[in-house]
């Protein structure tokens, strides 16, 4: 019985674990403070751009052959289909495929957690950009099809936009919710309490995109998640974030989130929810980096009381060689201080590696609970998982 529940945690925290791809904070520590270098969504995540694919080349997989001052850069293995098909400077594509594999004994399951396909174009000062791929299980809020007992087709992301100054970009689609540290890592509580995951919590709405210098933000009106329905389902309100680099090590910013829904997915009650919050990025050496941040969280929901909580995570990343990081990450999450349940609790450890162009595997190791469910007894969970892209 034991064994079969560790089972079924491990297979429901794979549905959890990150399935957007390309969002590494942790770049801070070679003096990234910002992401629209090496990304076309100025905030980071989707397709990489030439400049990006380049940078991960040099920075992000291992080396297992010094690299002397005669080496010529990043060659063809860095771009699209590992340069097989030559694209156009306007047209950017990507695929994306994340899998895993739950070796349960008599019943070995695989899971495809990602198969995206992202295509942008950039012409003048004109941006668009759309995905779309096929998921096996979860991602419920990014369906286009509507199969509850399989596979479903997913499009995340689409949206159109329009530079009328450098470093400014205004746009309107479908995107990701500008929140605190944009991650691959949409299990973290900081993400999962706050709604802003880039696995499926994306809507439908007004941006605008500000990055020169020192200075990043980003606020965005909302206007819904147009893949739910009926309209009382959708969410209106804004969500906006700005960061300051002190240095090119060492950014600190504020966010904030106020969303409103007549009708809400799980309780099907009226809901205003808050999310409002600090966040900071430090690299006091090259091969070791800190991400943390902390939100307070308000829950009004019809016929109940408002709910304050708060949620949070310190993590700190290692780079022992080039292309191997040892992560070590503590969180809390308490969604409603003033009741009796302790908070949740959750401690990891990580080793990720990027071991060869375009391939990354990931080995986690936790213990405590999957969702921020106060008063619920910790468990123990794990899972490897590998990553592609093209």
């Amino acid at each position: 019985m034991r064994s079969g529940l560790l089972w079924g945690v491990v297979g429901f925290l794979g549905l959890l674990l990150p399935s957007e791809a390309n969002a590494y904070p942790f770049m801070i520590r070679h003096g990234y403070t910002g992401c629209a270098q090496c990304h076309v969504d100025p905030s980071g995540g989707g397709p990489l751009t030439e400049y990006g694919r380049g940078q991960a080349e040099i920075f992000m997989r291992t080396v297992y052959k010094d690299r002397d001052a005669q080496w010529p850069g990043p060659g063809p293995e860095k771009d699209f289909l590992f340069g097989a098909v030559p694209l156009p400077d306007w047209l950017f594509l990507q695929g994306d495929i994340r899998s895993m594999v739950i070796p349960e004994p008599g019943n070995v399951r695989f899971l495809l957690m990602q198969s995206d396909l992202r295509a942008a174009v950039q012409a003048s000062n004109v941006t668009a950009y759309i995905s779309g791929g096929v998921v096996s299980e979860g991602a419920d809020e990014a369906w286009i099809t509507r199969n509850t007992t399989g596979a479903n087709f997913v499009s995340r992301e689409y949206w159109a936009g329009y530079s009328p100054a450098k470093g400014l970009l205004i746009r309107g689609g479908r995107m990701d919710i500008p929140f605190g540290i944009r991650s691959e890592e949409h299990i973290l509580f900081a993400r999962s309490s706050t709604e802003t995951t880039t696995n499926d919590n994306q809507q439908v709405g007004l941006d605008a995109v500000y990055g020169k210098g020192k200075l990043r933000a980003e606020v965005m009106g909302i206007a819904g998640n147009f893949q739910l329905s009926p309209d009382d389902f959708r969410e209106r309100g804004y969500s906006a974030l700005a960061a300051w680099a002190i240095t090119n090590r060492f950014e600190l910013g504020v966010s904030s989130l106020v969303a409103h829904a007549a009708l809400d997915v799980d309780t099907r009650e009226e809901r205003l929810r808050q999310a409002h919050g600090l966040f900071g990025r430090w690299a006091p050496v090259q091969s070791v980096g800190f991400l943390a941040e902390a939100d307070a969280l308000l829950d009004a929901s019809a016929g109940a009381s408002s709910a304050f909580g708060t949620t949070g995570y310190l993590q700190v990343d290692y780079e022992p060689v080039q292309g191997l990081h040892l992560k070590g990450t503590g969180e809390w999450c308490d969604n409603d201080l003033s009741d009796t349940d302790s908070a949740s609790l959750r401690g990891s450890a990580t080793a990720l590696w990027f071991l060869a162009p375009h391939v990354d595997v990931r080995a986690d190791v936790m213990y405590g609970t999957l969702y921020c469910t106060p008063g619920t007894a910790p468990t123990p969970m794990g899972l490897v998982q590998l990553h592609m892209f093209l």
